[in-house]
């Protein structure tokens, strides 16, 4: 890089964030971003541009097909805009240079690029590339059209263009007049097909004719250009009912065709597994798919969503649900193989028939495992060990973001934890996968740079996370990353944040900064404007949840609905899912119809044309600014070297809790040694289809377990006596499973809970109060709550504090001479707690506490000896 040395390197940072470099270039590679391959060494640099004038045509084939015409044709265009030249295509053979060829290595052939791009098994190589540059000539060439494009656009990446969110204000192109490149990378992707899609599709705007179809253009040109493609066209979903509708009449005849269920034969979307006649209907089924569309590589043969499948003898003969559903799979693959070789039948590891077979699968079977909704004997990983042993053809099936669960609101669902992608892509990779699907949203304020990272990482799992987010953010925000860096940490789930009203607070004024680092950059404000217009959703939407006055709540809600709507286009929010999920509830809540986006009337009151100007989000911003005000604390560490203490006079009360989910530590004390001792209900959720047994490990102090063990679901109670090798602390883990499980102590044993930042509670009945220790010095407790109202008690017994806070920060005075002692709070409901300046650890009694030994010392307390 050459700069004047006039211009400050402050100044030169702010050119080259909001103007791009203004300099003669050699094009870059970010290999272990993107490439599953190691680039090779630089070649050469090709002159460009000089001047911003185009020095070079692009050639395709004559024979190039249309899909290569339009990516050669969008490749000129991103070329002329960052160099200022009017670049030509042209039709020839690419022999002549100086010229960028773009194409297939059939169209251009290259004897060394054979074997790199090379289709394996039919479908792996059909995204492969290489990038090349020769004397006189850069070759962008794929084994396919999809790898040439795939080509196309990772180099227009290495120049250094971006397509962070599928909307224009998100698109970053460098100014370089005058561009040389010098660069080779061959690449392919290791996940087969990747998928991020939108759950509710995408946006449908029938009153704007010119903007409709936007949605889905901007979709499938942002996964365009990030090379999010599928070598592989899978397909698993829902598919036995299709079978029933096109066989209908015959099932109405035989009636014995449908599944049998609680002694009738039911019609819906299952039917009698074992009758072969319906095993001949599927098959037919299957081939007539191939034999109408030849291009097609796989056809679904999954069971209809839900349970009530057949409870006949004859289906029961066929073993478990799982073996049936897959043998009959395993039946129509072969039929699939013997008349169609090659082609493949797909089905999920879902719901009621999430294990695997008692029995391999055909080579010609895919099976998607769903991440979530598994009635299964087995944990996630036991599940896809024992998968790998059974088929050949895995993918996984994510839940990056359902709208009914994170409303697109802040800190949002797994796509914003970037720890998690990151090793669960790579968990994918390791057992092979060919693919993986994410249902998302359309949410791209909260979930854009975990979709961008997801993406990358799909193509390849050893991709470089930190060098993607730092390129973001440098490209994206320019002079104000470091702002912008603090505020997606934020929400960053691998963080373990404290998300509460405080730190939505920081995170206005984390924008708020960058807009101010940024005011010299207009491309930079205009992304930081979708996401003031995001926070100002999330502002809304906090009010709207913290209001019990149903005509704030009626108002809150239309302001919502319609600035969603006005903001469609931003793909901050999923306008899409809130019409078709929001719109119709709020409608009945409220009772307005017309809000209803079923409803015939002409004008919904939320359908608002004009966008959200500037002034709007300025003022929007500001008032979100004033709203949210930082909340300050004053944290202080303890250790967990935990001692049982006794506190004289205090009351014996058993602890007793119940829960839907795993608990993530209790922590036992044996004072003398003696056996650790607890009582365990399991499975005591009411009708819960939960197949698997609750693993638990009890480990010493510094984590080695020393025993571990299953409770059965046979018998719902378990008496458990484990013997511990000597004195001392002792921590109980109990894995998710079972349908719920009920743990019970005996009175004042030193056993309590350890709490988690991360801990999502989920109590399955009212909790026992929540004894807690307040060391000496203590002027007063801070704490974050989220949940429903709570009362603080003294160590009198004396109500405090009564709170009704949600998502905030509570602070409670200590009257004099109250600290030293133990206190407890009465709670309803609660989702999340994490005390800041006392011990994070809870019990049903005072002297059930543990308490750390610094602190017992300290504050001169007795321990148990």
């Amino acid at each position: 890089m050459y700069a004047s040395p006039a211009i400050s390197p402050a100044r030169l940072g702010l050119i080259a964030s909001c103007l791009g470099l203004l300099l003669w270039a050699v094009g870059y590679a970010q290999g272990a971003a993107l490439s599953a391959d190691q680039p090779a060494p630089p070649a050469a640099a090709l002159a460009i541009a000089r001047d911003g004038k185009a020095l070079v045509p692009i050639v395709i084939a004559p024979v190039a097909s249309d899909a290569t015409k339009a990516v050669a044709a969008e490749l000129a265009e991103y070329l002329g805009r960052v160099t200022g030249g009017r670049f030509e295509v042209q039709a020839g053979d690419g022999a002549a240079g100086p010229c960028i060829v773009l194409g297939t290595l059939a169209q251009f052939p290259q004897a060394d690029l054979v074997e790199p791009l090379e289709i394996r098994n039919g479908h792996d190589g059909k995204e492969a590339y290489a990038i090349r540059t020769e004397p006189g000539r850069v070759l962008l060439l794929g084994a396919t059209d999809l790898g040439a494009s795939h080509a196309a656009y990772r180099f227009l990446e290495m120049v250094g263009c971006r397509w962070f969110f599928p909307a224009k204000e998100w698109e970053v192109i460098p100014s370089i007049p005058q561009l040389a490149f010098g660069q080779n990378e061959i690449s392919r992707p290791v996940i087969l097909s990747r998928t991020i899609g939108y759950g509710c599709g995408f946006l449908r705007d029938g009153k704007n004719g010119a903007e409709r179809g936007r949605g889905r253009n901007e979709y499938e040109a942002w996964c365009r250009h990030n090379l999010m493609a599928s070598s592989l066209k899978t397909h698993s979903g829902h598919m036995w009912r299709l079978v029933i509708n096109k066989n209908k009449a015959e099932f109405d005849q035989h009636p014995e065709y449908y599944a049998l269920v609680d002694g009738q034969r039911r019609e819906g979307g299952k039917f009698e597994v074992a009758n072969p006649v319906v095993r001949k209907m599927v098959v037919d089924f299957v081939l007539n798919a191939f034999r109408k569309d030849p291009d097609r590589v796989m056809q679904s043969v999954e069971p209809a969503d839900g349970k009530n499948q057949s409870e006949s003898p004859e289906s029961k003969a066929l073993g478990t649900f799982s073996d049936q559903v897959f043998g009959l799979a395993n039946e129509v693959a072969r039929a699939v193989q013997k008349e169609y070789p090659g082609k493949m039948v797909g089905l999920l590891a879902y719901g009621w028939h999430s294990d695997p077979p008692a029995f391999d699968m055909e080579p010609n079977v895919y099976v998607q495992m769903t991440v979530g909704f598994t009635y299964s004997q087995f944990t996630d990983q036991e599940r896809m060990d024992l998968w790998a042993t059974k088929c050949r053809n895995l993918g996984f099936y994510e839940y990056y973001s359902v709208f009914p669960w994170d409303l697109d609101r802040l800190p949002g669902g797994r796509a914003a934890n970037l720890s998690y992608l990151q090793s669960s892509i790579r968990m994918y990779a390791q057992r092979h996968a060919i693919a993986v699907n994410a249902e998302s949203s359309n949410n791209w304020g909260v979930h854009g740079l975990g979709y961008y990272v997801a993406n990358r990482l799909m193509w390849n799992p050893e991709a470089n996370v930190e060098a993607l987010v730092t390129d973001f953010l440098e490209k994206a925000f320019g002079p104000a990353a470091p702002a912008m860096r603090r505020y997606y940490a934020r929400f960053d789930h691998g963080n373990k944040t404290l998300w509460s009203k405080h730190e939505l607070a920081m995170a206005f004024r984390d924008v708020a900064e960058a807009a101010q680092l940024a005011k010299d950059c207009p491309d930079v404000l205009a992304r930081l404007d979708h996401l003031k217009q995001y926070l100002h959703y999330n502002h809304l939407y906090w009010k709207m949840d913290h209001t019990k006055n149903k005509d704030e709540r009626k108002a809150l809600t239309l302001a919502i609905l319609t600035h969603s709507y006005r903001t469609r286009y931003t793909n901050m929010n999923h306008w899409e899912a809130i019409r078709q999920l929001w719109t119709g509830k709020a409608a009945e809540q409220f009772g307005e119809p017309t809000w209803d986006f079923r409803d015939p009337s002409p004008n919904k009151p939320w359908e608002v044309q004009a966008p959200v100007t500037h002034e709007e989000t300025e003022e929007n911003f500001r008032q979100g600014l004033a709203h949210f005000q930082p909340q300050l604390v004053t944290p202080r560490t303890f250790s967990e070297d935990l001692v049982p203490v006794q506190f004289a006079g205090a009351p014996a009360i058993a602890s007793t809790q119940s829960w839907q989910n795993e608990l993530p530590r209790y922590a036992f004390y044996s004072v003398a040694g003696e056996p650790l001792q607890m009582d365990f209900q399991v499975g005591i959720m009411p009708n819960s289809e939960e197949k698997g047994e609750p693993r638990y490990t009890i480990s010493d102090s510094k984590g080695t377990p020393i025993t571990q063990g299953r409770l059965s679901l046979q018998e719902k109670e378990h008496h458990l006596v484990i013997k511990v090798p000597h004195a001392g602390l002792y921590y109980l883990t109990i894995s998710k499973s079972g349908g719920g499980w009920q743990i019970d102590v005996a009175a004042d044993r030193p056993a309590c809970m350890v709490v988690a930042k991360d801990w999502n509670i989920r109590a399955l009945a009212r909790l026992q109060d929540l004894y807690f220790y307040v060391p000496r010095g203590t002027r007063q407790i801070e704490y974050l709550w989220q949940g429903g109202p709570h009362k603080v008690f003294g160590p009198e017994g004396k109500l405090v504090l009564a709170s009704e806070a949600d998502g905030e920060f509570v602070i409670v005075p200590v009257p004099p001479g109250q600290d030293g002692q133990v206190w407890h709070l009465s709670v309803t409901g609660v989702r999340r707690l994490w005390f800041f300046n006392v011990p994070n650890y809870l019990a049903a009694s005072p002297n059930a506490l543990l308490i750390p030994r610094e602190v017992a010392k300290a504050d001169e307390l007795s321990i148990r000896q």
